[in-house]
């Protein structure tokens, strides 16, 4: 069993989009990123959307009381990226209406940052993401050729996106963030912008299957991330971040012991001072 108070973590939570471990995905990325500084933490579940993540958070996210206990791994950042799936076009099971929407990711906001949750986590950073674009044609060929490889059993299916529709849900995503004052990754934008429009011929490259990004658009995701995680927390820079075991080359080879404790309390003590500095931001 890994111990969980070793080192902190940054955790990605959301769909099929965040799951992804795929060579260039957002997961790969990160944990590339702040390798040995934080443990990037995949909490992507394909298919959901966000009404399951409302159901699933209570059970990957520990609360205040197993966190002071020290029986959780503390997180410094949190995205939270949902959207694609409640965009699917009303009569999809999977469509989740806009107003509700909204309310399920200021619910899951605010279980991490209001002191009357019992998810509290005041010390977590929270990031809201926003879907990126679809392109239709290529997500409904995608389906078919899913559906004739596994007999064309059934109706064949119908398209279920519309990049009307996925286009509002990223722009609530943007305009929550805006009214609950947290950061967002507008990726919608992000993806149109490096495509140099909104064309669906023109956002085809960045996306496998007109639905799922390809490693073109993590690539988009991830710089944009890093921007955003650079401007509002430049203690998050990893550069800024000790490790807590220590460089090969620095370990005394007379007495190792005390190296690895020196990096250890080195890397608390950071912690520490980051905790206070962010503490009396808040309260000013």
């Amino acid at each position: 069993m890994a111990s969980c108070q070793y080192i902190d973590s940054v955790v990605l939570f959301g769909d099929s989009i965040t799951q992804a471990w795929s060579d260039g995905s957002l997961a790969q990325r990160m944990s590339e990123y702040y390798l040995r500084r934080l443990d990037v933490v995949n909490r992507g579940f394909g298919g959901y959307n966000t009404d399951n993540a409302l159901s699933a958070f209570e059970s990957v996210w520990a609360t205040r009381a197993e966190r002071e206990a020290g029986c959780a791994q503390p997180a410094r950042l949190i995205t939270i990226w949902f959207g694609a799936n409640d965009a699917v076009v009303e009569g999809g099971w999977q469509h989740v209406p806009l107003d509700r929407f909204r309310a399920n990711l200021e619910t899951l906001v605010e279980r991490v940052r209001s002191p009357h949750s019992k998810w509290y986590s005041p010390q977590t950073r929270v990031v809201l993401v926003s879907c990126p674009p679809v392109v239709t044609a290529d997500r409904h060929a995608a389906q078919m050729a899913k559906w004739r490889e596994f007999g064309s059993k059934g109706a064949a299916p119908w398209p279920d996106r519309d990049p009307a529709t996925t286009k509002k849900y990223a722009m609530a995503t943007v305009e929550l963030g805006k009214t609950l004052g947290v950061p967002v990754l507008d990726v919608y934008h992000g993806i149109c912008e490096a495509a140099g429009s909104e064309k669906q011929e023109d956002l085809a490259r960045f996306l496998y299957d007109g639905l799922h990004l390809n490693s073109e658009g993590y690539a988009v995701v991830f710089e944009g991330l890093k921007r955003l995680i650079l401007r509002e927390w430049p203690e998050m820079d990893p550069e800024s971040l000790p490790m807590p075991m220590p460089y090969w080359a620095d370990i005394d080879k007379a007495d190792p012991e005390a190296s690895f404790k020196t990096a250890l309390a080195e890397a608390r003590a950071y912690e520490g001072k980051v905790g206070k500095d962010e503490r009396k931001r808040e309260e000013l």
